[in-house]
C-alpha cells in the first residue's frame, strides 16, 4: 500500500513539473514573440526604402487572373 502511494506522488510531481515547465515555456514564447515583433509594421519607411505595396490598389502589379497566378508559380510566392 506505501509503495503505491509514492508511485502516485512520483507521477504527481513529475504532472506538476511538466505543467510549470509547459506554462513557462509559452510565456517565454510570447513574450519573446513581442520582443522581436516590429513596433509598427505599417509605418512609413525612413531614409532611402521604398514601400513597394500601395494599400490604395496602386501597385504596378499583375492585372489579370493568368498573370497573377503565373507569378506566383514563378516566384512561389
Amino acid at each position: 500500500m506505501d509503495r503505491s502511494i509514492g508511485k502516485w506522488w512520483d507521477r504527481l510531481q513529475f504532472t506538476l513539473l511538466f505543467l510549470s515547465l509547459t506554462v513557462a515555456a509559452h510565456y517565454a514564447y510570447g513574450w519573446l514573440q513581442t520582443a522581436l515583433s516590429p513596433l509598427d509594421p505599417y509605418r512609413v519607411p525612413e531614409g532611402r526604402a521604398e514601400k513597394v505595396f500601395g494599400a490604395d490598389g496602386s501597385d504596378n502589379g499583375p492585372s489579370s487572373q493568368a498573370d497573377r497566378l503565373r507569378l506566383f508559380y514563378w516566384l512561389g510566392e
